[in-house]
């Protein structure tokens, strides 16, 4: 049986688990118990690839809050767009732990889990232990550059700061909101309950965190209607677009954050990690069974990248007509540096494709 060791217990490298278990690969997961992970809004395309892969029962997808429609204010002239988006609403921590509980359930006796911090004297002494070896440790991760290659690029300073809030009386629980303001822009999502996540993306962090939060919100048109008062504590996170070049080598790969992170505005960071797990699973399994590990890791690196540029592309439209500010337009120039990295990327294209979960040459479907 061949073994694949995964670094990191995330959503993507517990996807990579299940997806090469499935296939009769033995994996050993390197992570940690426990981690920060933010609430997570999965829309109705990320829910279908995570029934794909884990064939969760009905009751997991029934506890959860979900939420039916988004409105939009982005830009000066206060105008909502109302856009019909049915979302479900789970933390990123509870998410884990039921794919881990589900993953020990179905493939007890091929899994197995260390709770190991990485470093160059652990991974090399282990290295030829394992067919591959999957980075999942997100965008802190340096597993490549222990691996003899890889450099991080960051693509600005931003950053989200989180607060979970009590919702005023008569604030619909099926609805969130987007709203900008002058040096940022603000998420509205509740969690059922009463309960909400309150979220501000700021360029750069310039003063006492929770004053700054208190700040933006009261310059929002419609957002700070719907609160009754804050709860728990306040989070902050990096949320600057990261990738890191190359994504994969001889025998090794990353996935979710660790090969590239995106900007929250595309809502849709899970779906990312959640596909690029199913692409690595499927290549991996694609050279074991005869095809050129160089013309597969290739496609690899260039899906990545095309959807990566994708990402860039959406976020500086958004930016671009969002703000003004010397900050913010310093944040756009970073994403046209990103667009210029990318360049080469954009004329190339797919040769493979992927069928189901089995990657298959393009000629072939």
């Amino acid at each position: 049986m061949q073994k694949v060791l995964i670094i990191g217990n995330g959503i993507a490298g517990l996807s990579c688990a299940r997806l090469l278990a499935n296939r009769g690969w033995e994996i050993e997961i390197w992570g940690k118990h426990e981690f920060f992970s933010p609430t997570l809004i999965l829309n109705e395309i990320t829910c279908n690839l995570l029934q794909d892969i884990w064939q969760l029962n009905p009751s997991f997808w029934n506890s959860l809050h979900l939420l039916q429609e988004r409105k939009v204010s982005w830009g000066n002239d206060g105008t909502v767009l109302s856009i019909a988006e049915p979302s479900a609403v789970i933390n990123g921590n509870s998410l884990r732990d039921r794919l881990w509980e589900h993953l020990l359930d179905k493939h007890q006796n091929q899994v197995q889990f260390q709770e190991v911090t990485v470093s160059i004297d652990n991974l090399l002494e282990r290295q030829s232990e394992f067919t591959w070896i999957i980075d999942a440790g997100g965008r802190q991760s340096a597993v490549a550059q222990k691996l003899g290659a890889g450099h991080r690029h960051s693509f600005g300073n931003r950053c989200i700061l989180s607060q979970e809030v009590r919702l005023a009386n008569l604030v619909e629980e099926d609805i969130y909101w987007i709203e900008t303001v002058s040096e940022g822009w603000l998420f509205l999502a509740p969690l059922g309950d009463n309960r909400a996540i309150l979220q501000s993306m700021v360029p750069l962090l310039s003063g006492e965190p929770a004053s700054i939060l208190i700040n933006l919100l009261k310059q929002t048109r419609y957002i700070q209607d719907c609160i009754f008062q804050f709860s728990g504590t306040l989070a902050i996170f990096a949320a600057f677009p990261q990738i890191l070049q190359p994504f994969c080598g001889e025998r090794w790969l990353a996935v979710g954050d660790a090969s590239f992170s995106v900007d929250p505005i595309s809502g849709d960071g899970t779906g990312y990690a959640i596909r690029g797990a199913i692409l690595a699973a499927s290549i991996i399994d694609a050279v074991a069974s005869g095809l050129s590990s160089s013309d597969c890791l290739e496609h690899y690196s260039l899906r990545l990248q095309k959807a990566f540029d994708a990402h860039i592309q959406q976020c500086f439209q958004y930016y671009l007509k969002g703000f003004t500010s010397s900050f913010w337009q310093w944040e756009i120039e970073r994403m046209r540096k990103a667009q210029e990295l990318l360049q080469q990327t954009k004329n190339k294209d797919f040769t493979y494709t992927l069928k189901g979960f089995q990657f298959v040459k393009s000629e072939n479907i």
